[in-house]
């Protein structure tokens, strides 16, 4: 799920792609699954606090677009267009870092965990991997990053900024692992009608990483509003709600965005992101009928 609802159903990697160049998906199938699974276990492990799930989404994503592919620094990478110039300070594309850091945390990372863990709420405290099997899913994804890095973008980051990714990766797993707050009760925003909800904070997201690039508003505005977004969806998470919540959010993607990348020529986009929906809709409303 993490590839395809990260990739695929965001348009990064069109359906028509995913067919014809048959090496490009597993590998990026076992880049985005491992690192899901991985996640995932530290999750079980560490106890299930979703703001704990935030920061390890926050490590993945800075893993992938800051220390293996270094989108963070590349100036002439292809996905980012206004973001090439703005927000980009000291040689790091920051506001696109933000962003980027974002989207994978929630959809690359929360939003597949929270999906198999509704549909299979028997597995919800299972170990997937032991400590051998994670030794072997770590060489099998050293594979794709060790040819993300070296063949995607043909870029090479300045040390003192590189170190910079590395750092913030560390400090989110420290963090993560160290937090332990818990949730705070049936009081929250999103407790009547979480599916409105996740809607909402996803289009705000889209709304704010989009349209402020092509503006003169400074940089640092979308900045902090895209943290603040991301800490309230987190905050407002609890077990009773987090997948409706998820499936708001994913809702934005899957459909509106779907046809619009659907118009603009991405063949397939748009009935893949339909069908999807209707399949985790489908599973929200026969939990509720029982």
């Amino acid at each position: 799920l993490s590839p395809f609802f990260a990739e695929i159903l965001s348009g990064s990697t069109t359906p028509l792609e995913a067919i014809t160049n048959p090496p490009s998906f597993p590998l990026i199938w076992a880049f985005y699954g491992i690192g899901a699974l991985l996640v995932r276990e530290a999750w079980v492990r560490w106890g299930r606090n979703y703001l704990r799930l935030m920061l390890l989404g926050f490590a993945y994503g800075v893993f992938e677009e800051g220390i293996i592919i270094k989108s963070w620094y590349n100036p002439a990478w292809p996905d980012l267009g206004a973001f090439a110039y703005y927000g980009r300070f000291w040689g790091i594309n920051v506001t696109w870092a933000i962003w980027l850091t974002i989207f994978h945390s929630i959809m690359s990372i929360a939003a597949p965990i929270i999906v198999v863990d509704f549909i299979y709420p028997e597995l919800k405290e299972e170990h997937f991997i032991g400590k051998y099997s994670v030794l072997s899913l770590l060489l099998i994804m050293a594979v794709p990053s060790f040819l993300f890095y070296f063949f995607l973008g043909n870029y090479q980051a300045p040390i003192p900024q590189y170190l910079i990714s590395i750092f913030l990766f560390l400090l989110f797993i420290y963090l993560a692992r160290r937090i332990n707050l818990k949730e705070t009760g049936p009081f929250k925003l999103a407790s009547k009608h979480p599916l409105v909800y996740g809607l909402l904070i996803s289009f705000l997201l889209f709304l704010n990483f989009a349209a402020f690039p092509h503006s003169q508003i400074n940089p640092i505005v979308p900045m902090i509003i895209g943290i603040f977004l991301v800490l309230h969806f987190y905050s407002q998470m609890s077990a009773d709600i987090a997948y409706p919540i998820i499936l708001g959010f994913l809702s934005f993607w899957f459909v509106p965005y779907d046809i619009i990348l659907e118009i603009n020529g991405v063949f397939g986009e748009a009935v893949l992101g339909i069908v999807t929906f209707i399949i985790l809709l489908y599973y929200w409303r026969k939990r509720l009928k029982d």
